[in-house]
């Protein structure tokens, strides 16, 4: 007698079939979607990039600069800050081999401490330095340096490329893993799980109610870092990359669009139009600025890190984002870069799995870039 199938192997067989079906990332009800297009069309912000603005690219970077820098809040920040001058910490260097690892700690602002590791290469330098955000991860700035809390922890990092500051300070970097706030243990905890048990929504909260945003709070520790190291004899200041994945990556976004020592900027699979064209908005909520879309797309925000160089970086089989709003997006910024007289510094290319590193595709546009 044949035997039937359990529940339990239904349920799996369905999961299987709905997980390998790809996402309608347009499937809002009728009547809602016209409300929808009329917010995300593109191109509608006062800031967005257009050939006709006004004195021309060089005119629109200046301006859309400053006012995003106001829009996350890095004026907030800076006046709730004052006076005070950020402060670091370092334990002794250990010996890896080919380079030494120290742990880090730099406060931004008063009572705010971000922890880092800093790996350096043996010698004198000065090296280039490269500045590696990470996203949300439950083991933060560690997996960038390779420090594994579990053989599935291991594996991730070896499977996915994502010990970037090993790689990095490989190639002759200077290499700095900062913990992400509000991403990163230490930041404001989700207290009676108000905002969805998200520490990472509970700081936007928090931020929003003060005027500032996480983001703006983000690329403040990521400038002053970038303020520290820049300052040291063993880093040369005109070579700066920045580099994350996922949350990271959007952190890389904003920092190189605001801050123009950053020379070469490197999104991993974060790169892509705010929200699909009936209004599906793709990133977390702790990525997001209010009236961001005053500023076109966050193919105008990368946009402004031209002509200075970014290689965007996606993941065929990442489910997070609709591949056409990944290309519709690069194409923008394409066109930013060409008129800034720059269209070679610009370039988006496909990773063959998910939601990761790539260092096959990011090494060589970096190393191709940081020198010029």
């Amino acid at each position: 007698m044949r035997r039937l199938p359990t529940i339990a192997t239904l349920t799996a067989l369905v999961a299987g079939i709905t997980a390998a079906q790809p996402k309608d990332f347009n499937a809002y009800p009728e009547h809602i979607t016209p409300y929808l297009q009329r917010m995300f069309s593109d191109g509608q912000g006062k800031f967005a990039w257009r050939d006709n603005y006004p004195g021309g690219v060089d005119a629109w970077r200046n301006e859309t600069r400053a006012a995003l820098s106001d829009r996350i809040g890095l004026g907030a920040i800076a006046a709730q800050a004052g006076a005070f001058e950020p402060r670091v910490i370092l334990s002794p260097p250990d010996d890896m081999g080919g380079y030494t690892r120290q742990q880090g700690a730099i406060e931004t602002e008063p009572s705010v401490t971000v922890a880092f590791w800093l790996l350096k290469p043996k010698g004198d330098g000065p090296y280039p330095l490269a500045l590696l955000p990470h996203g949300h991860d439950t083991a933060g700035h560690d997996t960038h340096i390779g420090l594994a809390r579990s053989d599935g922890h291991r594996k991730k990092i070896e499977e996915e490329d994502r010990d970037v500051a090993v790689q990095a300070v490989e190639r002759g970097f200077l290499a700095i893993a900062p913990a992400t706030r509000g991403m990163a243990a230490g930041g404001v905890p989700d207290l009676h799980d108000r905002h969805g048990k998200r520490d990472c929504r509970a700081q936007q909260m928090h931020c929003l109610l003060a005027g500032r945003t996480a983001m703006g709070e983000r690329v403040w520790d990521m400038m002053r870092l970038i303020d520290w190291a820049a300052a040291r004899d063993d880093v040369d200041a005109s070579r700066i990359l920045v580099m994350g994945n996922s949350g990271g990556g959007m952190v890389t976004i904003y920092t190189a669009a605001l801050d123009t020592r950053v020379t070469v900027a490197v999104p991993s699979c974060s790169f892509c139009a705010l929200a699909s064209p009936s209004g599906y908005i793709y990133h977390c909520d702790c990525n997001l600025v209010p009236g961001l879309l005053d500023f076109g797309d966050l193919a105008d925000i990368a946009g402004l890190t031209s002509p200075r160089a970014m290689l965007a970086v996606n993941g065929r089989e990442d489910p997070l984002f609709d591949p056409k709003d990944v290309e519709r997006a690069a194409g923008r910024t394409k066109a930013i870069y060409t008129a800034a007289g720059a269209p070679d510094r610009f370039d988006h290319q496909w990773g063959h799995a998910g939601h990761r590193f790539y260092s096959d595709l990011m090494w060589p546009f970096v190393m191709a870039h940081i020198g010029e």
